[in-house]
């Protein structure tokens, strides 16, 4: 009986030629199929198979062939940024980060972004008293809003004094523009090593788990963004036991798996890798899995892992039923326009089954 085929890779023709090349000499047969016999050349999708006896020592080699991609330096948060806008997530938001502050030995800032009001277009004859009134309630506004930030940043002084934290550094900032904007702004000025925001804000009542706010933060700024749900019961650093890592076998895998492991060393966490698949006792789904179980274990091997290949087509009630089965505490994302797993997780229905888990989110670029 012949040994099964399996497909390690898709490519177009001359790459798919190249790879054959490649593992041919070093020892492993190579198929080409799906190739256009009329024009091979304009071939695409063109799949190269092997022995699924040599799935391991191929993706071995692949690995050697393209060097797994570090961070060039690792993460640790010395500065923490925490944009509120005085709402109960806010300041669920700023607690948790005097915890995390205590762990990494950070400061912490406080940002907060208000609207001014804006006249897009004036009469010439009312410009002088349109202005004043303009000014005036600029002035009620920034005052406003200077006294509710003094007073929150009071409160977490005291609440940081409380649990004996009372050496961490709190400041503060006032600005003015658009909420995404001012703390996309403030990222590049300051430069935490991470931002820690609520997702719901004053007022603010949709279902979605990643506010707008929040995901246009994430789309345009590549520092860590932990969002904590308005519901989240998860109080301090400590009660983050066990955190969920979906991969789609990507390879930036490789510095995201790196990133995670540099965030989450300050605590004693379980980290769970995942993936989900119609064919989860393939060859190459086990190999794939057993790579990066490796390199989790290459970056640090006192991190245990727990690494799952899960069957089935329903994502949402699969990772629903993980999340509550293994009492994941933290859900870690990468953050890629072209990956799957974030697209996955950014679908309403997902978003709502972790809103509904209250489960806080860290989000990362790899």
């Amino acid at each position: 009986m012949e040994e099964k085929l399996t497909v390690i890779a898709t490519e177009n023709y001359a790459s798919a030629q190249i790879l054959q090349t490649y593992l041919k000499s070093n020892g492993i047969e190579c198929y080409l199929n799906n190739i256009n016999l009329v024009q091979p050349m304009v071939s695409e999708g063109v799949q190269v198979q092997i022995k699924e006896s040599e799935v391991e020592k191929a993706l071995k080699l692949l690995a050697e062939k393209h060097p797994k991609e570090h961070p060039s330096k690792l993460i640790n948060p010395r500065k923490i940024l925490v944009p509120i806008d005085f709402s109960t997530p806010s300041q669920n938001a700023a607690r948790f980060a005097v915890h995390l502050a205590s762990k990494y030995g950070s400061e912490i800032k406080l940002l907060h972004v208000f609207n001014s009001p804006m006249v897009d277009m004036i009469p010439f004859t009312d410009a002088a008293s349109i202005q004043i009134d303009i000014d005036i309630s600029y002035g009620v506004l920034h005052k406003n809003a200077k006294d509710k930030l003094l007073k929150f940043y009071v409160d977490l002084k005291s609440f940081a004094n409380e649990l004996g934290f009372g050496h961490i550094k709190i400041g503060y900032s006032l600005v003015e523009g658009y909420a995404a904007y001012g703390i996309i702004e403030m990222g590049l000025r300051y430069k935490p090593g991470i931002i820690v925001m609520g997702t719901k804000g004053e007022g603010y009542r949709s279902t979605e788990l990643v506010g707008s706010v929040a995901t246009e933060v994430s789309d345009e700024t590549k520092i860590p963004l932990l969002v904590i749900p308005e519901a989240a019961v998860l109080k301090g650093v400590d009660e983050v036991k066990n955190v969920l890592y979906a991969t789609n076998y990507d390879e930036s895998d490789f510095v995201a798996i790196r990133k995670l492991i540099s965030i989450t060393s300050s605590f004693n966490v379980n980290i769970h890798c995942i993936h989900v698949t119609d064919e989860p006792d393939s060859a190459i789904e086990k190999a794939n899995m057993n790579q990066l179980k490796e390199y989790f274990n290459e970056v640090n091997p006192k991190v245990k892992v727990y690494c799952s290949i899960v069957k089935g087509k329903d994502i949402t009630k699969i990772f629903k039923n993980y999340i509550s089965e293994n009492r994941i505490t933290l859900v870690a994302l990468t953050h890629q326009k072209r990956n799957l797993i974030y697209k996955m997780f950014n679908t309403s229905i997902t978003k709502k089954l972790l809103y509904t888990a209250d489960i806080p989110v860290l989000i990362f670029h790899s």
